[in-house]
């Protein structure tokens, strides 16, 4: 079985067809979105009931307890029977964290048992969770649904390594937390809010555009209009410091965050970010931001000019070991940006967000090894010539820790699942894979409405006749494990609600583009998006179906050891809109899990990434 990296082309087989088809989903507002027919199926049904009826009660929540703490991280939600005082079938909807477990797709939601699950969960996370009662045969009628059931609430265990010591998203306004603004600088002092993104002279982003997460954060200078070197950092630092944080029985600590560094001029020296760990000079003593006879400084990470610099003007997910430091309580954070040559002459912006703390008891991330952590840049430190040094998953943090290589799947699958993998060595991690076999490919006509979730989700250019190019994406994971995402609040910031379909989207997975093969240039552009991770067939192995043998839903994401995930052609948006393009050869790039636009690394970690774009050739004619 082949895969296609980047420089390849593939010699896939495509069947190329011509239909017509016509787009007319129900106003983007509206209870139900989508092109398949649920609004227009829930008012016939409506019109079929004779009489009054009566909804179902609401659910009586059942387990975990409201309030209940170190619950498993893989674990059922359960409910008590509501019994349809008419005597329907009752079926049941459930929210975690706001989000509704679903299947992905208008209407086809819900479950018919009193329990969900098992689902995974992130550690040490506190989850809040509903449930509502509908009857089966009127799905998506809120006269056929229940009032929600009181909201509980559940706290599970931790169950790795590490201990979270000290957090913040800057989603709330941090000055109440205690973080403090200072230093000498005569502009571009540390603001919390939203940036709006800054071009320089040669279209590089000075200034992001918007935080790494959320609607909040930390940067340099308030420049709203986005005006290069308005409000930059000049003619001194500005040093943000967190609230005091306690160690606790911690015996090492790895300081993670997500950061952004421009500089107009990489060279000059004294233009620099500095992380520091601030810890008491003397034990039970308060450390003092003014006075650094209070504290010493452990300087972590410092980006500074100079002929090996390079650039960082990318949110970029960083983690540092604080080692050799006496762990306590009242230690604190110190970020600072500094300007310090002539006023004018070098641009400096700086951002971070996302900051975390972790407290490790039983392991030495200090000492080399298996479990230290590690520079992915200069592993031998750490790890020595034997071992790896991986990124921690499955979404990337930053966080590099020496292990053992392990064996891949690769393309040579074991017998049965379970059997030892004999591909590759390498870090113990999936390995998505843009698959060539069999995909479908064809054009089609589609006629789209003005109020279509179509148009409303930007998959087409315009409204009335469109031609789009419609065809296959089949993702395998052919790595070293499953990739396992769980519930989607356990990961709020990959995914966002779609009002038009009524339920959430994995935002950034895939992308696809048209290109001109004579230069690679951009022709047309696809959509951006996908619904959810699962294991949709079996690649490895023959005989399996994902009703049986599957793992993963959109329920509870991933993707398992030898699975693809298939969006087919015939799903919708599931096309690049050609509408104009001349006829003629082009090349259709497929490409998943690349760094999102802003971003210096990929979503989801991987052990490689030069397998996640697939070309081939088609015809628009």
């Amino acid at each position: 079985m082949s895969t296609a990296s980047t420089a390849s082309t593939a010699s896939a087989w495509l069947a190329l067809g011509f239909a017509l088809a016509l787009v007319a989903c129900p106003d983007p507002g509206g209870d139900e979105g989508g092109s398949d027919g649920d609004e227009a199926e829930t008012e016939a049904a409506g019109e079929d009931e004779i009489g009054e009826n009566t909804p179902p009660p609401a659910p009586i929540l059942l387990s975990p307890e409201d309030g209940a703490v170190d619950v498993p991280p893989q674990s059922q939600l359960c409910w008590e029977e509501s019994v349809d005082p008419d005597g329907d079938a009752v079926g049941y909807r459930v929210w975690v964290d706001g989000v509704e477990l679903a299947n992905g797709k208008t209407g086809d939601y819900g479950f018919a048992s009193t329990c969900t699950g098992p689902l995974d969960f992130a550690d040490d996370r506190t989850f809040t969770w509903w449930a509502r009662a509908f009857e089966l045969d009127r799905p998506g009628d809120p006269e056929a649904e229940s009032p929600d059931s009181e909201t509980w609430s559940f706290t599970t265990a931790w169950t790795s390594g590490a201990m979270p010591v000290f957090e913040a998203d800057f989603e709330d306004d941090p000055s109440a937390a205690g973080w403090t603004v200072s230093g000498g600088a005569s502009s571009g002092d540390w603001i919390w809010g939203t940036p709006a993104v800054v071009y320089d002279n040669d279209s590089a982003v000075s200034q992001p555009e918007g935080c790494s997460l959320g609607q909040g954060c930390f940067y340099t200078g308030a420049n709203p209009d986005g005006l290069l070197g308005e409000a930059d950092v000049d003619g001194g630092a500005v040093v943000l410091t967190s609230p005091p944080f306690d160690a606790g029985e911690a015996t090492s600590l790895s300081v993670g965050l997500d950061r952004f560094f421009y500089r107009s001029d990489l060279v000059p020296t004294g233009v620099s970010f500095e992380l520091a760990l601030l810890v008491p000079a003397t034990p039970g003593e308060a450390v003092d931001p003014d006075d650094p006879d209070s504290y010493t400084a452990h300087v972590l990470e410092k980006l500074d000019g100079g002929p090996t610099a390079t650039p960082a003007n990318a949110w970029s997910a960083v983690a540092f070991a604080a080692c050799g430091v006496a762990l306590g309580p009242d230690m604190r954070l110190r970020i600072t940006a500094a300007d310090l040559v002539d006023p004018e002459a070098v641009i400096v912006e700086a951002a971070i967000d996302n900051v975390e703390v972790l407290g490790y008891i039983d392991d030495d991330v200090c000492a080399p090894g298996p479990g230290a952590l590690c520079d992915p840049d200069n592993p031998a430190v750490a790890c020595g010539e034997e071992l790896l040094c991986c990124a921690e998953g499955p979404v990337f943090d930053g966080v590099y820790r020496c292990e053992h290589p392990v064996p891949a799947m690769g393309d040579t699958p074991p017998a049965e699942p379970g059997d030892p993998l004999t591909g590759p060595l390498g870090c113990d991690a999936p390995d998505l894979v843009v698959l060539d076999e069999d995909l479908i490919v064809y054009l089609q006509n589609l006629f789209v409405a003005p109020g279509s979730c179509t148009l409303y989700e930007g998959c087409v250019g315009g409204t009335g006749w469109r031609r789009v190019l419609r065809f296959d994406t089949k993702t395998a994971n052919l790595g070293a494990r499953d990739l396992l995402l769980g519930v989607p609040a356990n990961h709020p910031d990959l995914y966002s609600y779609s009002p038009c379909h009524n339920h959430h989207h994995f935002d950034n997975y895939a992308s696809y583009v048209l290109l001109d093969p004579a230069d690679d240039s951009v022709v047309a552009e696809g959509h951006k998006q996908a619904f959810c991770l699962l294991d949709f067939e079996s690649w490895a192995w023959e005989g399996m179906s994902r009703q049986e043998d599957g793992t993963y839903t959109c329920i509870n994401q991933g993707l398992s050891l030898g699975w693809s995930d298939t969006y087919a052609a015939s799903v919708d948006c599931q096309w690049i809109d050609v509408t104009g393009v001349e006829p003629g050869e082009y090349t259709l790039r497929m490409e998943i899990n690349l760094p999102p636009e802003g971003k210096a690394h990929s979503t989801l970690v991987e052990l490689r990434y030069d397998n996640n774009v697939l070309e081939i050739p088609v015809e628009v004619n």
